[in-house]
């Protein structure tokens, strides 16, 4: 029994060696098969946007012991950088050929099959570049971008008798070629040649044509004329990236502020009552250059610019009735209803367009026909327009008649504060019925008659009624005489009332027939009388032949339109 446990024990233990002798040969081939797998040759072939070919070898210790390209029975060397294979020499556009690789593993491993591998894959080389268009848009900047079909790796450019290349780090359609900054509105050309590789040869010459972006412009809206209370708008051809909306000048000055609306879009609007005031020729001023609005492409205005817009004028009765109110016409204008709250400046703004009902009277019964037929109630005949100069030149305004803003302004404070004109109504007539004369008359009353010379016939005083624009103590007027000869003529107490004809004193032998080159001329000791009794505004008419002096005292009273309380032309309800 001990012998035949002894033989069993001997087979179980031969069993086990052998099952262990299995085990570990079985590790040693998988082993074996691990080792060849890590070593064993593999390649990836993929395009590559700098070189001809990327290729990914793997496995441990394999290698390409050297590569080529062939292509129409021409074959060049490949030199590979990180996996990419470049060309050693230049390699035609647009061509396909075969690479050739030769690929092993570990040399002591060479008896393996596949461990040597000679691997070929086609592969075509980038077209020629082309633009995709021979003309571009250029920003203000120091470059010009040029757009082609696919991309570049190096372009070659002349401008200017220079010849400069851009090699590009990473290939690209869209190249920036450096150039010297131009301003807006400019043109220019540039000749280029690109390659789609570096070891590709450069294209022929192309002309590219490049543009600035034109210069910044704007307009104005609303359309005048504008309410003075209106919002202005200014609106420029291109998206605005700076404004320097500080610098813009708003004309009259008027408190309000500037808003942004959109990238093109600004809006001023006033925040007082009367805004820019009634007949106001508005503007807004807006610098060139780097003092002004800067658009998002770097284009600017190539000149200041200057906006404008005109308010609607002021009712013109309204200003009748407060000129007559305060002394500035021969007329005078009772309110219909009597008002019995003080006035304002608010009240009195709201009667600018909305007169209030109201009869006009003459305030002097012995006026000449020709003052009163220049009074029309709600027009503004050349007697308004004088009214206007006098009290201009009373305020302390510019003397030009016009009823602008600073006019309804001051208006308005001399209406509430009881300010009334320091002077007496003016008026000068002169006949050319000989004896020629000049009357003057002050407040209604002929208060000097004196004879007076006018233009000889090639140069005739201008007829009709004019207000006076300009006064002198002294001058001397110069100029040529009919027959072409100089003159310069000491003058006395000038009152110029159109062009250059004024009524003034000049020394002559006799008075009262035309001897002038167009002057209304007194004698010397009567031009000094009148000068000082006349102010700015104050009318002078010069009647045509036949029309005689006016009476000295005629009666009567003011004409219907003057005084009719029912007239259209003399009454307004607010």
């Amino acid at each position: 029994m001990l012998a035949k446990r002894e033989t069993m024990n001997h087979t179980v233990h031969w069993v086990g060696l052998r099952s262990w002798a299995w085990v570990l040969g079985l590790c040693v081939v998988i082993l074996m098969a691990f080792g060849i797998w890590l070593t064993y040759p593999r390649v990836h072939w993929s395009s590559s946007r700098r070189g001809l070919i990327r290729v990914s070898i793997s496995g441990w210790g394999v290698t390409a012991s050297s590569a080529s390209f062939t292509y129409d029975h021409k074959t060049v060397d490949l030199i590979n950088k990180g996996s990419v294979w470049y060309p050693k020499n230049a390699v035609p556009s647009d061509i396909s050929g075969v690479v050739n690789a030769n690929i092993q593993g570990l040399p002591f491993l060479s008896w393996i099959p596949g461990e040597r591998r000679l691997l070929t894959t086609v592969v075509s080389t980038p077209p020629i570049p082309t633009l995709q268009s021979d003309r571009v848009s250029r920003l203000l900047k120091p470059n010009i971008v040029v757009r082609f079909q696919s991309s570049v790796s190096i372009v070659r450019y002349k401008f200017h008798g220079h010849i400069k290349t851009e090699v590009l780090a990473v290939p690209t359609s869209r190249v920036n070629l450096p150039m010297p900054l131009t301003g807006p509105g400019a043109t220019g050309k540039v000749v280029l040649q690109a390659a789609a590789r570096i070891w590709e040869p450069l294209s022929g010459w192309e002309t590219v044509v490049w543009n600035t972006v034109p210069y910044l412009s704007a307009v104005a809206t609303p359309q005048t004329p504008i309410a003075p209370t209106s919002t202005l708008t200014v609106r420029f051809s291109q998206p605005i990236d700076q404004s320097h909306v500080r610098n813009w000048v708003v004309s009259p000055k008027t408190t309000g502020s500037w808003i942004r609306v959109n990238a093109t879009t600004f809006t001023f609007t006033p925040s007082s009552s009367m805004g820019f005031g009634p007949g106001a020729l508005v503007s807004v001023s807006i610098p060139s250059g780097s003092s002004g609005p800067q658009a998002r492409t770097g284009s600017y205005l190539s000149k200041a610019l200057n906006l404008t817009w005109t308010t609607v004028p002021g009712s013109v009765l309204r200003l009748q009735q407060l000129l007559a109110e305060e002394g500035y016409l021969p007329v005078s204008w009772q309110r219909a209803t009597p008002s019995t709250a003080p006035a304002t400046i608010k009240s009195q703004e709201a009667t600018i367009y909305n007169p209030p009902l109201g009869t006009f009277q003459w305030k002097y019964p012995n006026l000449p026909a020709a003052l009163k037929a220049l009074w029309i109630p709600g027009q503004m005949t050349v007697m308004i327009k004088g009214a206007v100069m006098q009290f201009e030149r009373v305020n302390g305004l510019t003397v030009d008649g016009i009823a602008g803003p600073a006019v309804w302004s001051a208006l308005l404070n001399d209406r509430v504060d009881g300010r009334v004109s320091p002077d007496g109504y003016t008026y000068i007539s002169v006949t050319e019925n000989l004896p020629e004369t000049m009357e003057l008359w002050i407040n209604g009353k002929l208060a000097l008659s004196s004879k007076a010379n006018t233009g000889i016939p090639v140069t005739p005083t201008y007829l009709g009624t004019y207000p006076i624009y300009e006064r002198l103590t002294f001058q001397i007027m110069r100029g040529n005489n009919p027959n072409g000869t100089p003159y310069a003529d000491p003058v006395y107490w000038i009152n110029y009332f159109e062009g250059s004809d004024a009524v003034h004193g000049f020394l002559r032998a006799s008075y009262g027939f035309p001897q002038s080159l167009g002057c209304v001329e007194l004698p010397l000791n009567i031009a000094p009388i009148v000068y000082h009794d006349v102010h700015y505004g104050t009318l002078v008419t010069v009647n045509a032949p036949g029309v005689g002096p006016a009476p000295a005292q005629i009666g009567g009273t003011p004409n219907g339109g003057a005084s009719s309380a029912s007239s259209p032309a003399t009454s307004s309800k607010s």
